[in-house]
């Protein structure tokens, strides 16, 4: 038992700042836990858990990685492929699922286009991740608003927002939507690539000890494009989740959820040093977040306030993981 709580400690510190804020919510409202309530957060926030997988693996890599630019990339994604199943839709002539389809292979194929220059620029030409995933958030950024000169994007196919409201599990009297589904499932195969494959013990290898990986044959300058290429994989495919949880399209509506994503991996406990975390620690992070989101939205507080939580919830968190690391390297 002793062990069981050393490692909890010390692995998943998250697990205590859940329970915490599950007790102080359910003080205030027991219907916060309703499983409609919890299916809801679940749904509402699809989009940010898929964009969040993306950056573990870049978190995971080392060489300082990180992609400031998966908000913004996942947003003009989601501005093309709606702008085109909208036409598409319009003209009445094609199966909805069929445009769909070819929206998610638009989405995806964006945000990997994005995922490979950035990758390319770190990888070749040895650009820091911070500089030039800075430089494809405001590219990406600048790009949606030149396409819908700021207007909003919308006129997919209703069976897209039908995987977020009518399609699914049904328990009861409630849905469990695919759009809620999707999400877990990404995470366990995710886990599992992690884990069980060679590509994620390379990942996880190469972030640990650069050099000891260069020297047991496993290529560093692969691994690190590779990484943000699925970063932008996710970034794309978060751009498909957009509209089917949201249904309208905004250019600017990655901005708001890129410092969600970045709270919740470092929260769950994945080293930007690269080389410590696994799936399951970001899954908790993930999971933290959208409770801290969904609260305090139930307490009324607006944005500038939620941005304000994030980064001192981030502070406090680095600080004590940067504690529980040195623990962890004397035990």
């Amino acid at each position: 038992m002793k062990k069981t709580i050393k490692h909890i400690s010390l692995d998943y510190p998250v697990v205590y700042m859940i329970i915490v804020l599950c007790v102080f919510m359910a003080f205030r409202n027991p219907n916060f836990f309703s499983l409609q309530s919890i299916i809801s957060m679940f749904t509402s926030y699809a989009y940010f858990t898929v964009g969040a997988i993306g950056l573990v693996f870049v978190f995971l890599s080392g060489n300082s990685g990180i992609d400031l630019s998966i908000g913004n990339v996942a947003a003009f994604s989601a501005v093309i492929s709606t702008s085109v199943m909208s036409a598409l839709n319009d003209l009445g002539t094609m199966n909805p699922w069929l445009i769909i389809l070819l929206g998610l292979l638009i989405s995806v194929g964006i945000g990997m286009a994005f995922g490979f220059f950035n990758g390319i620029a770190i990888a070749k030409f040895n650009i820091a991740p911070f500089i030039i995933t800075l430089a494809t958030q405001l590219l990406s950024l600048g790009l949606s608003y030149v396409y819908t000169n700021g207007y909003t994007v919308s006129g997919a196919p209703r069976e897209l927002s039908k995987l977020s409201t009518l399609i699914g599990i049904r328990i009861g009297d409630n849905i469990i939507p695919v759009a809620a589904i999707l999400p877990f499932i990404i995470i366990i195969l995710m886990g599992v690539l992690l884990e069980k494959t060679t590509f994620g013990r390379q990942v996880i290898l190469t972030g640990s000890n650069p050099s000891g990986a260069d020297h047991a044959g496993i290529p560093s300058k692969k691994i690190y494009l590779i990484v943000y290429v699925i970063s932008g994989f996710f970034a794309g495919l978060t751009g498909m989740f957009i509209p089917m949880c949201i249904g309208a399209v905004n250019p600017d509506v990655g901005t708001t959820f890129l410092m969600p994503m970045v709270a919740a991996v470092t929260i769950g406990g994945i080293s930007q040093n690269g080389g410590y975390g696994n799936m399951l620690q970001a899954f908790l992070g993930i999971v933290f977040i959208i409770l801290l989101m969904s609260a305090m939205t139930f307490l009324g507080f607006g944005l500038p306030i939620q941005q304000l939580a994030y980064g001192i919830v981030i502070v406090f968190t680095m600080t004590l993981l940067g504690y529980l690391e040195k623990k962890r390297f004397r035990s």
